[in-house]
């Protein structure tokens, strides 16, 4: 016996659910990225000098948070795009040109949100690679399974690397990167608190903006793999037909815990050097809280699909759906505030974890009540709209019917 499908509003506010609840994952790891130089760092592997607490929040970002909710977000990405094609291929649209107009329109968001406000962006990463996903959608789901399993072993692979190189020469490495990154820090400080705007602008153009798009055909596999896993979802109908994929989803659940607890056991040991080895120590924790970052995602996942299958629980969660269903804007709105704080009041340059966390917890609940109070108005957000408007051709009704 064939189960029911989920009706498709019940199912988009399940996915604005997760969408909302993976904003919040990524506001919590772009808050210290907003107070520091963190680039700077990561590219000349300078460790964060942090308090004994923030140490203990530096652990619990990593075990749980750090990895897992861009994750998500990509994985939604990817299967958004399958809903989107589908649906346009439907109504006999040209869905091919839709959503190439559709991506350069994200491109084009992101590289402004790059160049202007923060390097932290992901919407340019995901339009590139979504142009890449274009060439699976008329792909048979076993083949997009086959690519996905490939790619997940190469990621193994290459990650494992990291175990093998040369203590002696990765220390030397890291100790010359270190010696010209020690100014590069000092450097990021001084502009981003003491100059003007167009200065600072400049600055950040030759030494984050570019560093940025050179990285991008890396960065951007990685968005691509999620994408890909999001589209298999879909081509499957693992949301729309869950009751028929119970059985897998359960089992994506617990092999998906029983990977993540000994990575997050080792991420922890290492973290208190209950592990040591040495120079080795910060590369391992990235290559594990990169491990984790897929399987406890997926755990995340598959808990609150179980979870929204009771009424109680989405009656919970819904809040979430609010933030969710204006995504774009609110992650936009997220760089304003956080540059806003630490950038415009010349608080930047103190990486302080305990303060992101609280500024974390007193910012979302303000988003979730904004986007609840606009969408009692408005069919979209102010970006959605325009988003929409231009990927149609035409303007779209934005005021909700009394």
């Amino acid at each position: 016996m064939k189960s029911k499908p989920i009706a498709v509003n019940e199912r988009l506010v399940s996915l604005d659910i997760i969408r909302g609840f993976a904003l919040f994952g990524i506001l919590l790891v772009n808050m210290p990225l907003f107070q520091s130089p963190q680039l700077i760092a990561d590219m000349y592997m300078i460790p964060q000098q942090l308090s004994e607490s923030d140490k203990w929040i530096r652990i619990f970002l990593d075990v749980f948070i750090e990895n897992k909710f861009f994750t998500i977000f990509s994985f939604l990405f990817g299967l958004g795009f399958y809903i989107f094609m589908n649906r346009a291929e439907g109504k006999g649209k040209r869905f091919y040109r839709l959503y190439i107009r559709r991506l350069t329109l994200l491109a084009l968001f992101g590289l402004m949100h790059l160049v202007f406000l923060w390097y932290g962006d992901i919407l340019l990463n995901y339009a590139l690679a979504g142009f890449l996903l274009l060439f699976f959608y008329k792909r048979k789901a076993q083949t997009i399974l086959i690519v996905i399993i490939t790619f997940t072993l190469a990621l193994i692979i290459l990650l494992s690397l990291n175990f093998f190189s040369s203590p002696e020469e990765l220390k030397l490495e890291i100790q010359m990167l270190q010696v010209e990154g020690a100014g590069k820090m000092e450097e990021a400080v001084e502009q981003y608190q003491n100059s003007s705007y167009l200065e600072l602008m400049s600055y950040r153009f030759s030494n984050e903006v570019i560093p940025v798009l050179k990285d991008l055909p890396f960065s951007m596999l990685t968005a691509w793999y999620m994408f890909l896993i999001g589209l298999y979802t879909g081509k499957r109908n693992i949301i729309s037909h869950f009751h028929s994929h119970r059985n897998l989803v359960k089992r994506v659940w617990w092999i998906s815990l029983l990977c993540s607890i000994p990575i997050s056991i080792l991420i922890i040991a290492l973290h208190l050097n209950f592990l040591k080895f040495g120079i080795h120590n910060e590369i391992f924790i990235q290559v594990f809280v990169t491990f984790s970052g897929l399987s406890l995602s997926l755990f995340y996942l598959s808990t609150i699909l179980f979870l929204l299958q009771k009424d109680k629980w989405r009656k919970r969660l819904n809040p979430f759906s609010y933030i969710g269903r204006m995504a774009l804007t609110n992650y936009i709105m997220q760089t304003f505030i956080g540059v806003g704080i630490f950038t415009g009041l010349g608080l930047f340059g103190d990486v302080n974890l305990t303060l992101g966390i609280i500024l974390s917890l007193i910012i979302f609940p303000i988003q979730i009540l904004f986007s609840y109070l606009w969408l009692k108005y408005y069919k979209y957000g102010p970006l959605e709209w325009l988003w929409r408007s231009i990927t149609y051709g035409e303007f779209q009704t934005l005021k909700m019917r009394k």
